[in-house]
């Protein structure tokens, strides 16, 4: 309690954020549900439909690195009232939107709050909170990141099932602007504010390029292989990131500080998360597609097989959270990353798996090792940094790892189609992406038992 009133910031108020940023993870993945339902009332095809899903991703990994830069100009009361109003008036523009071009731009202002939000919770529990608490309360905070992305396709069913998918929207919108009411009375003003220099235009330029060229040239490889499509965003992103560092590294008053990087801890952090990331975003849609493509299972069916995922982050993310201010990180990942190896080793053979109970196992067994993993790294990542970078190095590394999750995902979506036409899914294919994902786990593993120092 005394760090509580030190600081000015109430587990209270940092509930409010996690429950904020949960929605922001709902509305995120609950999208893949409602989208033969936007389909159908907007007339759109699948193609253009997909753009709901894609720039959700896309706008996440352009405007995280800017949430430093913004947590030194605005006070965190500001910064999460606004976004939590920004993501309650994208869900109203999407409600009532009857055109696609509305509900597109409604899905870019919901990323751009979820950017914020997502990020921001993490700054406060680093800044705001002891030390000795970091994994525990991050743990909780996992559930916004791990737990909530998981259910909300599940929610997101429910609500279309009870009324039609414009209705979940406006259960969003509602909620949220209720978190916005609640924080101006829950928060206190920050006193902490840094007095940062105005915006620098080059590096806001350059880091959107960067972020967003290589957001969208991996993202592309599953559509159109090493076309142009993809080679050409990526060559933007790869000049432009080099441009971004030079420049990052000489200006008086950086955008995103890279010093960071210059923490081992921290580096290694980032590169296991994304390996964490490659191995496992890809496979939560190999798996249903596979149950369905290949073993011809229902949608309930395919829906079932991710349940495990779901169940298991509600519980591993707060118990890892718990056993790494207990035990350190050293112990948790090992265990996580080790229970990953199994559960993927498990499905080496998932293109002929016709148990879908057995599969359901392997599958929890990768999931538990999931859930330990990624609070754990986070925070044994930012450990040492000092208080001054622990929003740069928070936002670097969450953008990093959005776009590891569109690399992972995009080369198994193109290993799935091995042995068959472009966009198909075969039994050959499927168990080559999980060998991509077995190959992640197993760097991810040796790095954790290798590097993370008691």
């Amino acid at each position: 309690m005394r760090a509580e009133r030190k600081n000015g910031f109430s587990y209270f108020a940092l509930a409010l954020m996690v429950l904020g940023s949960s929605l922001g993870g709902m509305a995120q993945t609950g999208m893949n549900t409602a989208l033969p339902s936007v389909m159908a009332d907007l007339a759109i095809t699948t193609d253009v439909a997909q753009w709901l899903v894609t720039v959700f991703q896309l706008m996440l990994g352009i405007v995280m690195p800017l949430v430093a830069f913004l947590s030194r100009r605005f006070s965190t009361k500001a910064l999460f009232v606004a976004s939590s109003l920004l993501f309650s008036l994208g869900s109203v523009v999407i409600a009532l939107a009857t055109l696609f071009p509305v509900v597109f731009l409604g899905r870019v202002l919901q990323s751009v709050a979820v950017a914020i939000m997502l990020t921001m919770v993490q700054v406060v529990v680093f800044k705001k909170f002891p030390r000795e608490r970091w994994g525990t309360i991050m743990g909780f905070v996992g559930l916004a990141m791990g737990f909530a992305p998981n259910i909300g396709p599940t929610i997101m069913g429910v609500l279309i099932q009870a009324w039609d998918w414009r209705a979940a929207f406006w259960c969003f919108a509602g909620i949220s602007a209720l978190i916005a009411l609640l924080s101006c009375f829950a928060m206190h003003k920050s006193n902490t504010q840094h007095g940062a220099s105005g915006l620098d235009a080059l590096s806001l330029i350059a880091s959107t390029l960067a972020f967003g060229g290589l957001l969208m040239g991996v993202s592309n490889i599953s559509s159109f292989g090493m076309g142009w499509q993809c080679i050409v965003p990526l060559l933007v992103g790869v000049s432009s990131m080099v441009w971004f560092v030079h420049r990052e590294s000489r200006v008086a008053n950086p955008l995103l500080s890279l010093e960071p990087f210059k923490n081992r801890d921290f580096t290694l952090g980032t590169i296991m998360t994304c390996l964490l990331f490659s191995a496992f975003i890809g496979v939560t849609l190999v798996l249903p597609l596979e149950l369905q493509s290949v073993h011809g299972r229902s949608a309930l069916e395919a829906g079932m097989s991710l349940l495990p995922g779901t169940v298991a982050a509600f519980i591993m993310n707060p118990v890892s959270g718990i056993l790494y201010d207990r035990i350190g990180a050293r112990y948790v990942t090992c265990v996580g990353s080790a229970l990953l190896v199994i559960g993927t080793l498990g499905m080496y053979d998932l293109g002929n798996m016709d148990s879908l109970p057995l599969v359901m196992a392997w599958q929890a067994v990768r999931a538990f090792g999931i859930s330990s993993l990624i609070q754990p790294l986070t925070t044994w990542s930012v450990r040492n940094l000092n208080e001054s970078i622990v929003a740069d190095g928070t936002s670097v590394s969450n953008a990093v790892r959005q776009i590891a999750a569109a690399f992972g995902t995009s080369i198994m979506v193109l290993l799935m189609a091995i042995g068959g036409e472009v966009g198909s899914v075969t039994a050959l294919g499927v168990n080559c992406a999980i060998y991509f994902s077995l190959a992640c786990s197993l760097i991810l593993m040796v790095m954790s038992f290798a590097l993370v120092r008691k």
